[in-house]
């Protein structure tokens, strides 16, 4: 939970909100067949897997992201648009800094 306070008044940004916004842009963007499935493996180990995670330090977001690409795209372009397409959609709609954004390719899938 974030909170933010201006001349209007208390802002409360939710973790869920963050997530989901990061979501939808992830959907959106070229390349990008989708978000990771947990494998058993991972369900295993680590019990709870999240395929998008939000975490505030120092009044800034570390976003990481899980995701599969299609076979045949250029992966580090991929990545970098990625990268850049949330920082910016996540700081224009809450006014809050990315300190950094992680994407993790967990799968290559042919379409």
């Amino acid at each position: 939970m974030l909170f933010l306070e201006n001349h209007i008044g208390k802002i409360t940004v939710s973790d869920s909100y963050l997530c989901e916004l990061t979501r939808e842009t992830v959907q959106q963007c070229f390349g990008v067949a989708g978000l990771a499935e947990p494998t058993v493996m991972d369900r295993i180990l680590n019990g709870q897997y999240k395929t998008v995670g939000v975490v505030t330090k120092d009044d800034k977001l570390e976003i990481s992201v899980h995701i599969r690409v299609m076979y045949g795209v250029n992966i580090p372009a991929v990545v970098r648009s990625l990268m850049h397409k949330v920082e910016f959609v996540i700081e224009d709609a809450v006014r809050i800094p990315v300190s950094r954004v992680r994407v993790y390719v967990d799968e290559i899938v042919e379409m």
